[in-house]
């Protein structure tokens, strides 16, 4: 099964369309936090189906987040003042049942047959990755900057919108770091890598749309010199909040 664990805060401008995304994928079962997997298995008519379980933790906020949560009962609904992102991740993963976990931002859709490919992985064990992305923008400077920012994760093992792994690596690392408010994914893939809990797979064959508002509204040049300097020097303390 796949676990997918969606951190969210101040995100009611987003956060339905992504899971009608997600709920819209063939061939997927989601199941609520009290269904029991085994008595879908057991029906001949889920042959060939996988399974799919959808948690959203919402740090409150401004806005209502979680009314547009609660519309989708299948959704399991986590909401508290928390620290940030990293804590809202390890909560999620806390309560997470399956073999597969995709840590997915608020405003990032993944493109149909998704779930299926990462399902494939859950009999691996040393798996870490991202996968391809596309902006939510036709523009020739949103295309061509996704673009390198692909080939630059391939090269670079980092991720961006989303990273997946195999339960038991999550584990190894102990989760994400909740003392940094920016660069904790990067901290995780590289504890991974670094110990050898996984190896890095980048994903060409599915792809997820992401949102390109943070480069629209702080710039494409200025955003990507902050990532390299945070990769290739110091994380900065905390990344300007984008809505």
């Amino acid at each position: 099964m796949v676990s997918i664990i969606i951190p969210a805060h101040e995100e009611e401008k987003y956060i339905g369309t992504s899971i009608e995304k997600l709920l819209g994928q063939k061939d997927v079962i989601f199941l609520k936090k009290d269904e029991n997997i085994d008595d879908f298995k057991n029906n001949p008519d889920n042959t060939g189906r996988v399974y799919c379980e959808i948690t959203v933790v919402v740090t409150k906020g401004s806005d209502d987040t979680e009314g547009a949560v609660v519309k989708y009962p299948i959704v399991n609904l986590i909401s508290g003042n928390f620290s940030g992102v990293s804590e809202a991740r390890n909560i999620g993963a806390a309560i997470s049942r399956g073999d597969v976990f995709l840590f997915l931002d608020a405003d990032t859709l993944l493109n149909d047959g998704f779930i299926k490919r990462l399902d494939d992985f859950k009999n691996s064990f040393n798996f870490i990755g991202t996968s391809k992305l596309l902006p939510d923008l036709n523009t020739f400077k949103a295309r061509i900057f996704m673009f390198g920012n692909n080939i630059a994760h391939i090269i670079s093992r980092t991720s961006m919108a989303l990273i997946f792994c195999h339960k038991d690596v999550y584990a190894k690392v102990g989760g994400f770091d909740e003392n940094m408010q920016a660069g904790e994914d990067l901290k995780f893939i590289n504890v991974a890598l670094k110990n050898k809990f996984g190896k890095f797979k980048y994903i060409g064959d599915i792809s997820a749309v992401t949102s390109m508002r943070r480069f629209e509204t702080n710039g494409y040049l200025k955003t990507a010199l902050e990532w390299m300097g945070g990769y290739f020097f110091k994380p900065p303390e905390h990344y300007e909040v984008v809505r």
